[in-house]
């Protein structure tokens, strides 16, 4: 063939050539490579010359002839680059487009011949300012939303400033073939070997809080093949601003870089334009697929060419909504996608066709319709939250008279969440979520709204509704639970709340519930309580009693009163010592309304403290006056018992005051000992070690059991009163107290039964061996000048007994 017809063939495939590159969302420039080097313009994408700055007078001329110095310093740069590492150049800049800087992201591909000369050079340019702002975004939802990463579609891998891998996510696993636990506490390096210096170099940047972008890297597959990737990497902050870790993105380039080798053996240019781009390029003559790039197979799920060549394309491609500009594309295997799709006439082959591009958005509307549900849902239940909540109050009120919340609270949930661990008290929560979707209906609303607690929004025209509503929750929620191998019978308060009783409000709707259930707390387990406007009285009274704690002490307002604890088979009379508050003005305040509120407001130490004190003086006198063997039980509240100072403060207490501490029984509760086992431990032993007698109060209202309790140094073991006041009438309960006692003297502890009233309770509890009685049948908490009384007439009690 001749010269003139080579150079002729070669314009016509050019042109060919630059009408497929003007139809694509790339703009691309072919750069001559010269001697020095020096890159000469041969052509430009129609669409890159003002992005550019250029001119058609331009083409022809090389960079330094056309741009100021620096502009050109900085091109030549990266052009050169490409030619000395006879590698792909990847950089960005920024772009003056209309008055508005935009960022574009270059690709600079060195032609390669065979004999290892490089006569062009192709530079694909694109507009990433939207992508990056996206990226910035979505890297914000990942922080907010941890669990995100789950459901990536990218690679993404969280390792801490030393390196070590923290988390990945399936596609990691995908891409390199290695579980995620064979990854977990990894070093980074294990993967990227080669890149030592490079990464402690970057992770040292990351530490400065600087990220970096489009690194290319290679990494060891666990097939021992290579994976090559486009990683971006980002500092993740702690909620104080603290950098603690950094994020990857990998952006897979293997099939890339695998193109790239074809294209260095390709004899048609635009072939490797085209097969070289991410976006799935198509196209089609008379309605019938002819090519396909690598993206658009892998799209279509096709493992090659062959499988839809020739296929009518409105096969697989339709149009989306009417008013919309998205397509849908159904891959070979049913899988459905948005894609966004442009298209222009070329000519292919000596044929007219119509060359498609395509960009895949299912990516982008599945992460907007997780963000949505995230916005709207509890990830853990699948309920609503409370945003939602208002959102669908505001609905239900704006339609119905009657709506009505039913605030939930589990019951001692966080003692279950330390007990089973938190884990298991998420599965909890997932249980009592299940139980309550069996209510939900178009009339019933269901929210998770707290750590634990659940809301329950009903519609109703008449109030036997929400009793019948009521009952229902009631027995889905009373039923045991097994959760890790442990039957739970979980207790719950519940805050009833009427939109007639909130002015419309959603915000009070919701306050009044919430005072609702507080209340119900505070009086007990298994309350429902409805709100009325009379619980204000009774918070400003809480309230006012939280202040007035402050200043009681300093007032000498608390005063100690001395109930018996008697031994009928000894015929010995013990002790234990209860708070008492006489109001200067409200008159006397049960300790069970007063003590809650000290824990609360951390004045129970101080409390602790003047008790412990002012039961030693107390024992001092009575010891003076005779009654030398009598034993002072004292209660420690958790705090208290958990306070790191506890045996200083009790060991001074006892020097001050000049008391054995042998004379001393400390009652603890089951939760206190569940909630720490191991300093529990300690902390007894050291107590033990000291002579003081231990007790476990309140035995058999937790979860704990006996063999259990076994672990610990402990003496003592006191029966609720809740299992002694019904033993008349409820067999039952006499089978469960015998059992207590039975199991509690096999393992060497000593039983005290509280809330003993009546005689038939002395006998039935002595015939089981009880060792020690306290309660209203032998005196009631007495004050101190009355306790040498009492304890003399008990003697006479304890002779009739025998």
């Amino acid at each position: 063939m001749r010269q003139s017809e080579l150079i002729k063939e070669l314009v016509f495939d050019e042109q060919l050539l630059f009408t497929i590159m003007n139809q694509l969302f790339d703009v691309v420039f072919l750069m001559k490579v010269e001697e020095g080097p020096r890159f000469r313009y041969v052509r430009v994408s129609s669409d890159a010359l003002h992005l550019a700055s250029l001119v058609e007078e331009d083409m022809g001329k090389c960079i330094e002839e056309i741009y100021p110095r620096e502009i050109a310093a900085h091109l030549n740069r990266q052009y050169r680059k490409a030619v000395e590492t006879k590698a792909i150049v990847t950089y960005r800049d920024q772009m003056n487009v209309k008055d508005s800087l935009r960022i574009a992201e270059s690709t600079i591909v060195p032609i390669v011949k065979e004999d290892g000369t490089i006569p062009y050079l192709i530079c694909f340019t694109r507009d990433i300012t939207e992508k990056i702002e996206q990226e910035e975004q979505l890297e914000e939802i990942h922080q907010l939303f941890h669990s995100f990463l789950a459901h990536s579609h990218d690679a993404l891998i969280v390792f801490d400033l030393a390196g070590r891998i923290l988390l990945v996510n399936r596609e990691v696993e995908r891409l390199l073939g290695w579980h995620e636990e064979e990854m977990l506490s990894k070093d980074i390096l294990t993967f990227l070997p080669e890149y030592r210096t490079r990464l402690q170099r970057s992770l040292m940047k990351l530490g400065r809080g600087e990220s970096l972008t489009s690194i290319r890297l290679s990494l060891m597959r666990k097939d021992g093949t290579r994976a090559y990737v486009s990683a971006n990497i980002t500092p993740v902050f702690n909620k104080d601003g603290k950098i603690v870790a950094g994020l990857s993105m990998l952006r897979d380039l293997t099939d890339l870089i695998q193109v790239q080798e074809q294209l260095r053996h390709s004899e048609e240019l635009y072939r490797k334009v085209i097969e070289f781009l991410p976006d799935p390029v198509i196209i089609q003559i008379d309605g019938a697929i002819r090519y396909m790039n690598p993206s658009g197979l892998e799209m279509m799920k096709a493992a090659c060419l062959h499988h839809v060549q020739g296929r009518k394309l409105s096969d697989f491609l339709e149009k989306g909504d009417k008013e919309s500009e998205e397509w849908i594309l159904t891959s070979l295997n049913g899988e459905k996608k948005e894609v966004q799709v442009k298209e222009t006439s070329i000519h292919y082959y000596g044929q007219n066709a119509q060359f498609l591009i395509m960009r895949d958005l299912s990516e982008q509307k599945n992460k907007e319709k997780e963000i949505e549900f995230m916005a709207q849902y509890d990830s853990l239940t699948g309920l609503a939250n409370r945003n939602y909540l208002k959102e669908k109050l505001n609905e239900f009120m704006l339609h119905h008279t009657g709506v009505v919340v039913l605030l939930i609270d589990i019951n001692r949930f966080k003692f279950i969440n330390d007990f089973l661990g938190h884990s298991n008290g998420d599965e909890l929560l997932k249980e009592v979520a299940q139980r309550l979707k069996k209510m939900e209906s178009q009339h019933v609303f269901l929210a998770r709204i707290g750590d634990d607690e659940f809301a329950v929004v009903s519609v109703y025209e008449q109030q036997k509704e929400v009793d019948t509503l009521l009952r229902e929750l009631d027995r889905l929620l009373h039923e045991p639970y097994f959760i890790a191998g442990e039957k739970l019978n979980i207790t719950v308060n519940i805050g009833v709340s009427h939109a007639c009783d909130a002015n419309l409000s959603v915000e009070t709707l919701l306050s009044n519930a919430d005072k609702a259930v507080y209340y119900a707390k505070m009086n007990g387990v298994s309350h429902v309580v409805e709100y009325q406007s009379k619980l204000h009285d009774i918070f400003a009274k809480k309230i006012r009693l939280e202040n007035d704690l402050q200043v009681a002490l300093e007032n000498h307002e608390f005063s100690l009163y001395y109930q018996p604890k008697v031994n009928i088979r000894l015929g010995t009379v013990n002790v234990e010592a209860l708070i008492r508050w006489k109001h200067p003005q409200l008159g006397m305040i049960s300790p069970a309304e007063f003590i809650p509120i000290a824990e609360e407001t951390n004045v129970i130490d101080k409390i602790g403290t003047w008790v412990l004190q002012q039961a030693c003086h107390d024992l001092r006198g009575l010891q003076k006056m005779g009654f030398t063997s009598l034993k002072m039980a004292v209660n420690l509240s958790a705090r208290q018992f958990m306070d790191e100072h506890l045996e200083t403060m009790v060991s001074d207490i006892f020097a001050e005051a000049n008391v054995s501490p042998s004379s001393f029984v400390f009652e603890i509760t089951e939760t206190t000992v569940m909630k720490e086992p191991y300093e529990v431990i300690r902390i007894l032993q050291k107590l033990k070690q000291k002579g003081i007698t231990i007790a476990i109060d309140d035995f058999g209202v937790s979860y704990s059991s006996l063999n259990y309790l076994n672990r610990f140094p402990i003496d003592a073991v006191k029966i609720d009163r809740s299992f002694i006041r019904d033993l008349d009438e409820n067999h039952k309960g006499a089978e469960i107290v015998e059992a207590i006692i039975s199991l509690a003297h096999r393992l060497n502890l000593e039983v005290t039964a509280e809330g003993v009233e009546t005689e038939e309770q002395v006998r039935f509890l002595l015939e089981k061996g009880c060792d020690e009685m306290q309660g209203y049948y032998f005196s009631q908490p007495v004050p101190l000048e009355q306790l040498p009384s009492v304890l003399n007439d008990l003697q006479s009690l304890i002779a009739k007994w025998k």
